[in-house]
This record gives C-alpha cells, structure tokens and sequence, in this order.
C-alpha cells in the first residue's frame, strides 16, 4: 500500500508538506514547483489518502498525549514504538508522561494534557478507578491500553491477563510441579492484580494448596525478581517453581538461583510474562507469556484516531479488543519428567 512517505520521497519534500498539501494548508508554506512535484507523485503512485487521513486538517495541536504507568519497564518501551509506528503516516507527534505508578501523577498528567489541547490520550495501565476518570470528563477522546474500560463510555484494548496467567500456572502444574510460588507485579497495578487472581484460580482449580508465603510481591524490576526469590528460597520448604508476573523479575528470580547454584528448571523452574526481547537470550532462555505488544498498541492507536475525526470504529477492531498472550515454551521450565518424579516423592 501506497504511504504518505512514499510520495515525499518520490516528490523529495518532508511528509509535512505532503500533508499540507493534502489538507490545503500550503498557503504560505511552499511554492507552485513544490505543488507539482507533490501532485506528480500522487498521480504516478496512485495515492489515495485514508479518510483519517483526510481529515487531519482539524486538527488542534498534532499532538497524542500517552500516559505510561513505567517507562523503565522494556514492555511498555514496546508500547512506544507500535504507538509511533501506527502513527507515522498521520504527521502527529507524542507526547509521553510516566506516571510512576501513582494515581495522583496520572491525575496530574492528564490535567496538564487538556491544558495543552492535544488532540487525543492514550492510557496504558492506569491505576486509577475508570470511574474516577470519567468524573474528570477530560474532553479530549481517551483510549485505554492494558485495562478494562468497564461500563464506560472509554474503548480499551487489552491482553486478557486473567487467561494467561492461569495458562502460565497450568504449565507447570503440567511439569509435575505442586509447590509454585507467585513473584507479583506492584499490587497497585491492575495487572499485577489480575496475574495474581489467575495464580490462585489456577491453584484452586488443580486442587493444589496455596501458600501466602510463597506469595511475594515484586516491583516490576530485576532487583525485586531477585529480592523475591531468595525470601521465596529461605523458606523451610522452598517452591520447585515459580510464576513471575513480568520477564525483567523472572531475569532476577533466574539470576538468584544461578549464583547460589541451583540448577534451573531441575531445582526450581523459572516461568515469566511478556516475551521482552532478552527473554530468549538468557540462560536459560526463559518460559514466558508471549503478548502481542505491538498489535495491542497500534490496534488502541487506529481506534483513537478514529474516535478523534469522529469516524465509526468498525466491528471488526471492536472485536479485536482483547488479545490473548501466547505461551513460549523454552529450557527455564521444562527438563523431562525430573520434576515429576520429584514431587511424588514429596506426595
């Protein structure tokens, strides 16, 4: 398909100027030669402009404000690059706020974006109840990421976390493992709660026992994935297996066990979330939940730039508004039936 990009490469000019010229903006801004060669590029590539695209000519401030609840975390990182990806063809900018994981930060970010004027939000993991958001009837069109809108007027886009945490459990109750530990998200994230439920539900429904110290709550970080494991590995009866709420703790867990020489999976098996690019690098290379990041966000992008220019959100996008994460079997998890034999002779 024929881009924007496309014809100013072929008319050598900026992808600004193509779309001024595309929304009759060029008054002032570039001369008749410009004109023609941006006219000649569309004639000869046969463009034809999306209605979005169209329609980019109300436009206030071209600017997307994204809220983001950890930028130090490289999933999110990802969220980043589909958001611009998807938006590379439309002439927007963004403009990015960390919300550290606090209410009252998202509270004020989206406070100093409609201040602003920016054109549109997208919300990845926020913290903060969606009723209280609808209170603050922030006028720009809001989408959120990684969070159910609930019975609101807001469109979300998520990864079903409840469904893949339980698939992540289910794995290594599957390896023959009984004693499976739970290294949790920030418990004030809503998705470190959701992963959380699923580690019980699943535990419930095998019938397997659920201990509150093998329960440890994390930070999101390598540090707290470190920290974690070795409480977990004190313990009088320490967990054969562990379910990591994120990749970057499960990189920690691993790091702990490794330095005081437990074999990883024959000692204790290492399960993550996310598949972040270093999660096959390790070693072992790490058992993780595969999510489609860069779908998920350039899926919440095209949403929000419809519901900006008041075009329908088809069917079709609604329907993909929530994903499912992929299991990714690799060595941190799985070694044969040692771990089966092993937990029978703790039976």
């Amino acid at each position: 398909m024929t881009t924007i990009i496309d014809v100013a490469k072929m008319a050598r000019v900026s992808k600004t100027s193509v779309s001024r010229y595309l929304n009759s903006q060029e008054q002032g801004h570039m001369t008749e030669e410009t004109k023609r060669r941006i006219q000649e590029a569309i004639d000869k590539l046969d463009y034809k402009p999306s209605n979005i695209a169209r329609s980019l000519k109300g436009k206030s401030t071209n600017v997307i404000g994204v809220v983001i609840n950890d930028m130090t975390n490289p999933f999110f990182v990802q969220m980043i690059r589909g958001i611009e990806m998807e938006l590379k063809d439309y002439d927007y900018n963004i403009l990015i706020c960390d919300s550290y994981m606090s209410v009252q930060k998202e509270i004020e970010s989206l406070q100093m974006l409609e201040q602003r004027q920016i054109d549109g939000i997208l919300l990845i993991g926020m913290n903060m109840p969606v009723a209280h958001l609808e209170r603050m009837n922030v006028k720009a069109p809001i989408v959120l990421l990684e969070r159910d809108a609930g019975d609101t007027r807001f469109q979300s886009v998520k990864i079903d976390n409840c469904r893949g945490g339980y698939e992540a459990v289910e794995h290594l109750i599957d390896q023959g493992h009984r004693r499976i530990a739970h290294i949790t998200g920030n418990m004030q994230s809503v998705i470190a709660r959701e992963r959380q439920q699923a580690y019980v539900d699943c535990m419930r429904s095998y019938g397997i026992e659920i201990r509150e110290a093998y329960q440890v709550e994390g930070r999101y970080d390598i540090e707290s994935g470190y920290a974690g494991m070795k409480r977990l590995m004190e313990l009088s009866e320490c967990p054969t297996a562990v379910f990591c709420a994120n990749d970057m703790m499960a990189i920690g867990a691993i790091r702990y066990l490794l330095e005081y020489g437990y074999r990883i999976p024959e000692d204790v098996a290492v399960v993550g979330y996310d598949d972040i690019e270093v999660a096959s690098m390790v070693t072992p290379a790490l058992t993780t939940m595969r999510q489609p990041v860069l779908e998920l966000a350039k899926l919440a992008t095209r949403i929000l730039l419809h519901k900006m220019h008041n075009a329908p959100v088809d069917e079709e996008l609604a329907q993909l508004s929530k994903m499912k994460a992929e299991l990714v079997v690799r060595k941190s998890s799985v070694c044969g039936d040692k771990n089966r034999e092993r937990e029978e002779e703790h039976v």
